[in-house]
């Protein structure tokens, strides 16, 4: 395989990248630091909005952050409180964190206007009316919540975190169904929703079945329509290290990352700026073919 798989409509465009924002988080009395990323030309950009894996940095996802931001959309990455920390926290601290993070996300949306008034190359370029919902990991976790997933409380009664304002979910190495999440929760989630895994994407956070099939929980379990799922042959949870790069899993694994970077751009593609080509690509399942059957595009 050699470069893009999609061609985009538009792009790709220079980006400039702005680490220099915090916004004050609703209701909590702390701000959020923001990495943002976008083009460099006029226009009014979809937005997406980007929880970052556990104990992960904003900073370790400029690959995929970027590179949406080069064919046209704004990208916002909020460093949550377990940013960067080291090692295992406890459960009653974990909870408290997820909780901030679902917090985080609805944030940067409430500050749009701040947003632009503090970067001030941004005035005008961020279309709130179109905004995907998106995380790696744990992030993923975060961003299912905010398009529909119910999450028990610690009483085992079902909460609803979503956000309406989110429209698409894009969900990188989520995870399946945990202790957290109510059995029909899934049933709720009938946004447009990409979903990614690779086979040697293992995890021990739920047991010996927490396979790379347990991630695909997203698209198996939730209602048919507008639902994808691209599956990777030897693809780990970090592509190598390429993202999050906080634990090596052999050695990078660019072709991989360049698959995801090109798919995940024809779905934002297609369901937030409503091309045509974008969804042909999608639908035609043109992705085994153009990476020698190495990625499985699925689509129900």
């Amino acid at each position: 395989m050699s470069g893009e798989l999609y061609k985009a409509e538009s792009g790709p465009y220079e980006i400039e990248i702005t680490d220099s924002v915090d916004v004050p988080v609703a209701n909590q009395e702390r701000r959020v630091a923001l990495r943002i990323s976008h083009p460099s030309t006029f226009g009014a950009f979809p937005l997406v909005v980007f929880s970052h894996g556990a104990f992960c940095s904003i900073d370790g996802y400029s690959r995929v952050a970027d590179h949406w931001a080069s064919h046209g959309y704004v990208v916002i990455l909020p460093a949550h409180l377990d940013s960067g920390a080291l090692g295992r926290i406890g459960g009653d601290q974990m909870n408290r964190i997820f909780l901030s993070r679902l917090a985080d996300m609805s944030a940067v949306l409430d500050a749009l206007a701040l947003i632009e008034a503090e970067v001030p190359t941004l005035k005008g370029k961020i279309d709130s009316e179109r905004v995907a919902s998106a995380g790696h990991s744990m992030g993923a976790l975060v961003a299912t919540a905010l398009t529909g997933l119910d999450i028990l409380d610690p009483g085992g009664n079902p909460i609803s975190f979503q956000d309406k304002r989110f429209d698409v979910s894009l969900l990188l190495s989520g995870p399946g169904p945990l202790p957290i999440i109510p059995e029909n929760a899934w049933s709720k989630l009938v946004l447009p929703t990409f979903v990614y895994t690779g086979t040697h994407d293992q995890t021990d956070m739920a047991g010996p079945t927490a396979n790379w099939s347990w991630r695909l929980s997203t698209y198996r379990l939730t209602p048919p329509g507008d639902k994808y799922a691209l599956v990777l042959s030897e693809s780990d949870h970090f592509f190598g290290n390429l993202i999050c790069p906080v634990q090596a899993q052999g050695g990078p694994d660019y072709e991989a990352l360049t698959i995801v970077k090109s798919t995940s751009t024809a779905f934002l593609d297609s369901y937030l700026k409503g091309s045509t080509t974008a969804r042909a690509f999608l639908r035609e399942n043109q992705v085994a073919k153009l990476t020698n059957g190495r990625a499985q595009l699925r689509f129900r």
